[in-house]
């Protein structure tokens, strides 16, 4: 059925649909998945409507996941100049970063339990509250042996609000956006919360300056800077520490006026659905985890996005420590990380756009997207190897540079179609318990490589384990699962299980 009409109705919930009592395809069906489902006889003439404000709520929702990305990442990006200005030490800085998937690992079942029950409406703007509260708590002016313990609870609740902007983007395709435009507001509203994490790299040394060597091992906490001598310096700590509030100021005003834009207007869902199959009801929330168990499919997709989206997650945390072997400083390593998540965002909208147009191929393209990945990888392993010291595996900075972006690329454009085929492969399974328990799996598998990362002693291990993900991860894809679309079929009105 093609929608070729916007309409700009009053937002109303009177009209129901999309409940979680699923009547039109049982428990059963979802069990036998070789056995083809006839949607012919299941679509039913109503009114489809697409509302232009679609992409306003798309927006909207991608600018909370840029922000609660930003801040997770506030604090590695400037370390040095963190433990000058506010006493963190590494292993403060390195707990900071972590609270992120320790919450999200917590408070993940939920927020899955709130979005199927509750809806869009409630779980997103719970999110941007929790951002605005993490952000402001960092603004209080509290002597640093305070402070720090605050901006650690302020990481902790920014992590909570990581639940829903991971979960939700699936969902919120599904509700708002037709069958052609749902892998890209997927790919929107998932990739703004990575740019969010890689423009860390480029905030934090933008407005904070780095200690100069002459503030080492000085202690200023106790010092008023009123009573300091001219040349003291002390100055340069609380000029750092000025810097460091501006940035804490600006990032609580933006999360602000997300949460007060949010609160204006951010509608459940819309007055009605943009496609048959955004009509249908979904199964109940226990029904619906039950049932998973039993999909081969989604569990083959969950099993790989996870080694390889969680594992990529842990090992970007440490791509500074890994390529300072082949003499790539901090300064730059964090500005390859920043392109890499900037290229690969871009790159990756651009992939769910065109995902779109070959419908129902997802997993070919994931498919092509992994094997680059492996491609991409392995060559950069063996630029790693000093044994493999010839041409054109010399560890040179075009021959890094271009296996990052590469990667880059890859990867973060295969995330939104992990998602969007993991949602289709568990239907009638509710997209916002199909994707909570994906995500939940993807910071599992980044806080265990993160865990074995301080038992090792070496590092490199590292590039082996993710090296053996992508090659496991593409060959249980390609031969593991099929091109089983049946959301895309329900819309069709045509049985192409």
């Amino acid at each position: 059925m093609t929608i070729d009409k916007e309409t700009e109705p009053l937002i109303s919930d009177s009209k129901s649909y999309g409940s979680t009592s699923q009547e039109s395809l049982t428990d059963q069906d979802l069990l036998n998945e070789n056995k083809p489902i006839n949607y012919k006889d299941d679509v039913k003439t109503e009114e489809l409507t697409v509302y232009w404000y679609r992409w306003y709520i798309c927006l909207i929702f991608a600018v909370q996941g840029l922000l609660q990305g930003a801040v997770w990442n506030t604090w590695s990006p400037i370390d040095d100049s963190a433990e000058a200005a506010i006493g963190f030490t590494k292993s403060d800085t390195e707990l900071l970063t972590n609270w992120g998937p320790i919450s999200f690992i917590i408070s993940m079942p939920f927020y899955m339990w709130l979005l199927q029950i509750k809806g869009l409406r409630l779980t997103v703007v719970s999110g941007a509250f929790l951002v605005a509260i993490a952000t402001g708590l960092r603004c209080l002016p509290l002597p640093n042996h305070i402070l720090q313990y605050v901006i650690h609870v302020a990481q902790f609740l920014n992590g909570i609000a990581g639940c829903p902007v991971m979960a939700v983007p699936p969902m919120l395709s599904n509700v708002w956006f037709p069958p052609a435009e749902r892998i890209t507001a997927t790919g929107i509203t998932t990739l703004f919360n990575y740019f969010g994490t890689g423009a860390a790299y480029i905030i934090g040394p933008l407005f904070v300056s780095e200690p100069p060597n002459s503030t080492l091992n000085i202690s200023c906490f106790n010092v008023s800077k009123h009573s300091l001598p001219a040349n003291s310096s002390c100055f340069e700590i609380f000029k750092i520490r000025h810097e460091i509030q501006d940035v804490m100021y600006l990032e609580f005003g933006l999360a602000a006026a997300n949460f007060i834009a949010m609160m204006i207007f951010f509608p459940k869902k819309p007055p009605t659905p943009p496609s048959v199959s955004a009509s249908k009801a979904r199964m109940s929330l226990m029904s619906g985890i039950l049932s998973l168990r039993h999909h081969k499919q989604y569990l083959v997709v969950a099993f790989v996005t996870s080694i390889i989206f969680g594992t990529w997650g842990g090992w970007t945390g440490v791509m500074a420590i890994i390529l300072k072997p082949l003499n790539v400083k901090q300064n730059e390593s964090d500005f390859i990380g920043f392109m890499m998540t900037l290229i690969g965002c871009a790159s990756g909208m651009f992939v769910g756009w065109f995902t779109d147009r070959l419908k129902g191929r997802m997993k070919t393209m994931l498919s092509f997207l992994f094997i680059v990945s492996f491609l991409a990888f392995l060559y950069f392993v063996l630029l790693c190897l000093p044994s493999v010291n010839v041409d054109p595996f010399k560890p040179g900075k075009a021959e890094i540079w271009t296996t990052m972006i590469i990667l880059g690329i890859s990867i973060n454009a295969a995330v939104p179609l992990g998602m969007e085929l993991a949602a289709d492969s568990a239907y009638p399974v509710s997209e916002a318990t199909s994707t909570s328990v994906l995500v939940w799996f993807y910071n599992i598998c980044s806080f265990v490589f993160l865990i074995g990362l301080k038992v090792s002693s070496d590092v490199t291990f590292a590039n082996y384990l993710l090296l053996g993900c992508f090659g496991v991860g593409f060959i249980a894809l390609f031969f593991g699962t099929k091109e089983i679309n049946h959301r895309l079929a329900l819309d069709a009105g045509d049985d192409l299980s």
